[in-house]
């Protein structure tokens, strides 16, 4: 029978009592995190000569993208011998693709040189146009005596912490479900990471009235969306309901058919709703916001349905953590309160 070495080594270990086997594995700790901690640095290391002598290196005072697509940006400037800045532009680049965006130069009380910039992503009009990836955000500058000097963004320090609150750090663009996340690298370059379009079935505006619900949203990344049709599929059921679709450009107006959802007397019945257009299903909900819990925030009150025939039911939409809406049906008996 052969004999496992390492189960041989434990053992032993073991023998040796808890003060034993204590060290020996915080001396196996120890060799792990520092060989990883070696790694780290030198790593950060070549990072930091990549980047190049520090007078070829801004310093990022903030960073942010607002909104899901509003870059706001602040740069201090690093000294530049017997000139002083005249024009600025912040530079985004991937690859062999530039972007530039004017910058404002602001003298502060300390005697430095900032440099400011908003400015909106997005492959609308007016927008600055950027692709998925990962894009680099530099500074150009131009010194009163017509030297160009181009310099690398860094953050100095750590980003500060998010506090807890109700919202994510980086919501998606509410115009088309693109990401614009604003990223330091292990050694401070500031970088946007771009997420591509997102195809949704946003809802505006639910309205519910004493026999009638209407559902308004807009169509995000489908394109023409003419053969729309809304399925409404109940939950542990293979029932499902077509209904047409009113398609104005991107807004669409679904008629919740109630009449066929209205449930037997104390029965309560869940139902998903979809669209299908284009040989696609889409769930129609709310996804482009900046709610981390949408369920809690976005909450609709029950409504009271009366029915042609004297049918009674109630009816709640809610929307699921993921931010699909679904309607819960309660039948209820026409004598009851609402």
């Amino acid at each position: 029978m052969s004999v496992d070495p390492l189960a041989v080594r434990v053992e032993r270990t073991l023998r040796r009592g808890p003060a034993e086997t204590l060290s020996v594995a915080r001396r196996k700790v120890d060799t792990v995190i520092k060989s990883r901690a070696r790694r780290t640095w030198t790593r950060i290391a070549l990072g930091m000569v990549r980047l190049g002598p520090t007078h070829h290196i801004a310093t990022c005072e903030y960073f942010a993208v607002l909104d899901g697509h509003t870059l706001n940006l602040q740069v201090r400037l690093p000294a530049v011998e017997n000139a002083e800045p005249a024009t600025a532009e912040v530079v985004l680049s991937k690859d062999r693709v530039e972007h530039r965006v004017p910058a404002t130069l602001r003298k502060m009380y300390d005697g430095d040189w900032y440099a400011d910039t908003t400015t909106v992503f997005g492959p609308l009009r007016g927008r600055l146009p950027l692709d998925p990836g990962i894009w680099t955000v530099g500074l150009r500058v131009v010194t009163d005596s017509g030297e160009t000097h181009d310099f690398t963004v860094r953050r100095m320090t750590a980003a500060k912490a998010r506090g807890v609150g109700p919202t994510v750090v980086t919501p998606p663009c509410p115009d088309t479900g693109m990401r614009f996340r604003p990223t330091t690298t292990s050694f401070g370059l500031c970088q946007i990471t771009v997420r591509g379009r997102q195809t949704r079935a946003e809802v505006v505006r639910l309205t519910l009235d004493l026999g009638r619900a209407e559902i308004i949203g807009r169509f995000v990344g489908v394109g023409e969306a003419g053969d729309a049709v809304a399925e409404f599929s109940r939950r542990e059921s293979d029932r499902v309901l077509e209904g047409p679709v009113q398609v104005d450009g991107d807004i669409f107006r679904i008629q919740v058919p109630l009449t066929e959802m209205a449930p037997a007397a104390g029965e309560k019945e869940i139902w998903d709703v979809r669209i299908r257009t284009g040989g696609r299903r889409l769930r129609v909900g709310r996804y482009l916001h900046d709610l981390k819990n949408v369920r809690a925030v976005l909450r609709s009150y029950e409504r009271r349905m009366l029915m042609p025939g004297g049918v009674v039911f109630h009816l709640r939409p809610y929307y699921t953590p993921a931010g699909s809406i679904a309607l819960t049906c309660t039948g209820a008996n026409p004598g009851d309160t609402a």
